[in-house]
C-alpha cells in the first residue's frame, strides 16, 4: 500500500479507507505494507544509512497508518546491499518503537536464511518486531534455474533455519505462494535459458488442460508436477494447489509457528481456503 518514492524518506500511498473501514466491519485487522521495489530511483541505502533520511521515513509511515486507521505495518524492503545492514536494523528498531507508541503491530518480511541474507539479521529484528514473516517461496524465479517455487524442502529448511538464527517459533509467520512459475526452457535439459510466467491457480490449470499435460504427484517436492512441449519448447510446471499448500500448513504447524500469510490475495483457487482454516483458525 506503501512505498518508498524518493531517497529523501518519502513515500507514495495507494492506500484506501474504504477498504479498511470494510474489513474493520467484517472484523479483519488491516497492515499496510511498506516497499522498497516500485520506484528504481529510489535509493534505500540513502535513506536507511543517514539519520534524518530515515527517520523522515519511519514518520511518514506512522502518520499514514494512524489516517488509514491501520492496525499494523509490513515492512518487505528486498534487495538490499550488505553495507546497509546496520542502517536497515536501525529502521527496524526505530520503526518498533513507534509503531508501540501507536498500537500498531509491526511484521517484517524477510527471505529463507542464506549467507548472502545474513546482513538482515532476523535475530535482532525480531527483538524489536512482532512478527518475522518468511517469504517461503522463489526458491526458482524468472532467469534461475528450472525449478519449483517453493518445494517442500526449501520450505521445511527456511524454517528451520530461521529458528536456528534465534528467531522464537511464536513470532514466526510462513509465507507460502498462490502463484506457480510455468518454466520454458531448451529440449535437451542441458544448459537452462529459463523463462517463466507467474500464473494464478485456475490459470494454471486451463493451461494444462489446453496442453494435454497431465500433472502427477512429487514427493521430493511436495507439489503436482506437470510438463508438455507446444512449438518444440518444453514446458516445466511445478504446481501449487490445496494439495502443496497443505504440506506447508502442516510445516507451520509442527514447528508451533505464529500464522500464515500468502502472496497474494486473487491468484488463488477459492477452495484453498477450506484447507486453510483447517490449520488457521
Amino acid at each position: 500500500w506503501f512505498y518508498l518514492n524518493d531517497s529523501n524518506g518519502d513515500v507514495a500511498s495507494l492506500a484506501s479507507l474504504d477498504y479498511v473501514n470494510y474489513c474493520h466491519q467484517n472484523g479483519v485487522e488491516v497492515w499496510g505494507l511498506i516497499s522498497n521495489l516500485e520506484n528504481p530511483d529510489a535509493s534505500s541505502t540513502e535513506v536507511l544509512t543517514h539519520t534524518s533520511k530515515r527517520q523522515n521515513l519511519v514518520n511518514q509511515i506512522i502518520a499514514l497508518a494512524i489516517q488509514y486507521d491501520l492496525d499494523g505495518v509490513n515492512v518487505d524492503f528486498e534487495a538490499l546491499e550488505g553495507a546497509v545492514g546496520d542502517g536497515y536494523i536501525q529502521f527496524i528498531r526505530e520503526l518498533s518503537l513507534k509503531c508501540a507508541n501507536n498500537g500498531l503491530v509491526l511484521s517484517v518480511d524477510n527471505y529463507v536464511p542464506t549467507a548472502s541474507s545474513s546482513f538482515y539479521n532476523r535475530a535482532e529484528q525480531a527483538r524489536f518486531a512482532d512478527y518475522v514473516v518468511i517469504m517461503g517461496y522463489d526458491e526458482h524465479y524468472a532467469g534461475s534455474d528450472a525449478g519449483s517455487v517453493a518445494s517442500i524442502g526449501f520450505v521445511k529448511n527456511g524454517v528451520a533455519d530461521t529458528i536456528a538464527e534465534g528467531v522464537p517459533a511464536e513470532q514466526i509467520v510462513l509465507g507460502m505462494p498462490f502463484y506457480t512459475r510455468v518454466e520454458a526452457a531448451s529440449d535437451d535439459y542441458v544448459s537452462y535459458d529459463t523463462t517463466s510466467q507467474a500464473l494464478g491457480m485456475d490459470d494454471v490449470q486451463k493451461l494444462l488442460a489446453t496442453n494435454g499435460a497431465v500433472a502427477s504427484w512429487s514427493d521430493a517436492d511436495g507439489q503436482n508436477y506437470a510438463e508438455y512441449v507446444n512449438a518444440g519448447v518444453t514446458y516445466k510446471v511445478w504446481i501449487e494447489d490445496a494439495s502443496s499448500l497443505e504440506l506447508k500448513l502442516q510445516v507451520m504447524k509442527e514447528n508451533g509457528l505464529a500464522g500464515a500469510s500468502f502472496w497474494k490475495l486473487g491468484l488463488e483457487n477459492p477452495g484453498v481456503w477450506d484447507t486453510i482454516i483447517k490449520y488457521v483458525n
